[in-house]
């Protein structure tokens, strides 16, 4: 009987919540069984009076009512608490954030200007009306943060009292309710805020952002990078404590190998120290390294100077939550390509290139030179490199990679033979990349597929 009440039976489905676990994992307390949790599973829907909560770091998405998104952080607790779509076309979506956070992303045509259509979230301590809106909001311990990334929200601030007092938060606005700003609201004072940096520049953020509005979170990315290459590895070295965390380790490539004139880029790769929040190469900051990872990557190319005919040397450092760094880890890597005009420092490679939209570079297979093909007898040959991160999308011989989105440097194809993609004697490939305002770059290369007969 349990089974029928937890995945189907009687429960309506014309107004639901679909769940997508994109991190980790969850749970889900039905209304009717509010007492039993039990396991979440991507592509689940939700009604009314259902409860999901995320274990541990995990990340999930809610979406409802044709585009409406709702992504809750680790440790978050959150009630359905209304969701109806009338005949009239009006929309209800009422929800409880019992604790932890929720980035939204609330559609402006549903809810926005004159709508009648209702979105409010409630918590201990306010409750919020969303209007065609981009938002965050946070319930740890006891405090609130609602920070307004586009569109707008009112705030009912709830202390006991009848009247509660409502607070218009504008974009690009912060407001924390907590007991101190409480008395202040009482007072009328202004405790209005800037979001913060941290915030703005936060996976947390970057991550949701990306779903909605890639270009802007690619140029807060490119932000991030300009501003850690500016910063020198002397300053970051010095330890307040006086202890180390131990190095981390780099384990491809090998310090003294060559690389080809003709392959242009470098993938360096290796493992981070436990307690790692930080990974710096060559002063600059990996982006994409999140606090908890063990492994990571780094990507030098010639184009941006960061791989130079010559050695080249490489450090690596671990940077803990607490402020500890670790000794750098190095290799150093022979380049046989041509000389070029150098870059001045990788801040200038990274300012030009914010302006400009470079071509696709083919790390995998790897040619001798661009005027002969890679040759092969293997019926499946996997292509891959780096692109442009202002890319919004990658065609292979006109076919669009669905795997790639908007803000990748990395893509990936495979041609199979028993697909058709790849046949015998010479397969061009043209990968073209599609950027902002209509800009496309490509490169071409080619594979020469020889098949192995047997028997002969």
């Amino acid at each position: 009987m349990l089974f029928g009440v937890l995945f189907g039976g009687d429960r309506n489905e014309i107004a639901s919540v679909r769940l997508q676990i994109l991190n980790g994992r969850a749970e889900f307390s039905l209304a009717e069984n509010v007492e039993t949790w039990t396991p979440a599973y991507s592509d689940q829907t939700f009604l009314t009076g259902d409860t999901i909560r995320t274990i541990g770091n995990s990340r999930v998405s809610l979406e409802f009512l044709g585009g409406n998104v709702v992504f809750l952080g680790p440790e978050t607790e959150f009630k359905i608490s209304e969701l109806e779509q009338k005949s009239s076309g009006k929309k209800i979506f009422l929800a409880n954030l019992i604790k932890g956070q929720i980035w939204a992303r609330v559609s402006d045509d549903d809810f926005g200007g004159d709508q009648k259509s209702q979105f409010t979230i409630e918590t201990d301590r306010l409750k919020l009306y969303v209007r065609g809106t981009i938002f965050s909001l946070s319930a740890i311990d006891v405090q609130n943060v609602i920070r307004l990334i586009k569109g707008s929200v009112d705030a009912d601030i709830l202390d006991g009292e009848e009247d509660p007092q409502n607070v218009k938060v504008g974009v690009g606005q912060k407001l924390v309710v907590n007991d101190e700003n409480l008395q202040k609201i009482k007072n009328n004072e202004d405790v209005l805020e800037i979001i913060d940096n941290e915030f703005i520049e936060s996976e947390w953020h970057l991550q949701n952002l990306d779903r909605f509005l890639p270009q802007e979170a690619a140029q807060i990315r490119r932000r991030i990078e300009i501003s850690a290459a500016k910063t020198p590895i002397s300053q970051i070295l010095e330890n307040p404590n006086g202890e180390e965390m131990p190095s981390p380790v780099i384990t491809f490539p090998k310090s003294g190998d060559q690389i080809l004139a003709s392959q242009e880029s470098l993938k360096i790769e290796g493992t981070a120290p436990e307690n790692t929040v930080q990974i710096v190469v060559n002063d600059y900051t990996l982006t994409k390294f999140l606090p908890g990872d063990r492994k990571w990557s780094y990507f030098a190319s010639s184009k941006f100077g960061t791989l130079v005919p010559g050695e080249n040397t490489f450090t690596v450092m671990a940077i803990s939550r607490d402020g500890r760094k670790s000794k750098p880890a190095s290799i150093v890597i022979s380049y046989a390509g041509e000389a070029v005009t150098p870059k001045k420092n990788l801040n200038d490679a990274i300012e030009s290139s914010i302006n400009s939209f470079s071509a696709p570079v083919v790390l995998k297979p790897t040619v001798l030179s661009h005027d002969e093909p890679y040759q092969t007898s293997a019926p499946v040959v996997t292509i891959s490199g780096l692109v442009d991160p202002k890319t919004n999308a990658v065609e292979i011989n006109g076919f669009k990679l669905k795997k790639f989105t908007p803000g990748q440097t990395e893509f990936q194809y495979i041609a199979n033979a028993n697909y058709g993609n790849l046949k015998e004697g010479e397969n061009p490939f043209k990968i073209m990349a599609f950027g902002p305002d209509g800009k496309t770059s490509e490169t071409e290369i080619i594979i020469h597929y020889s098949p192995m007969l047997v028997g002969e």
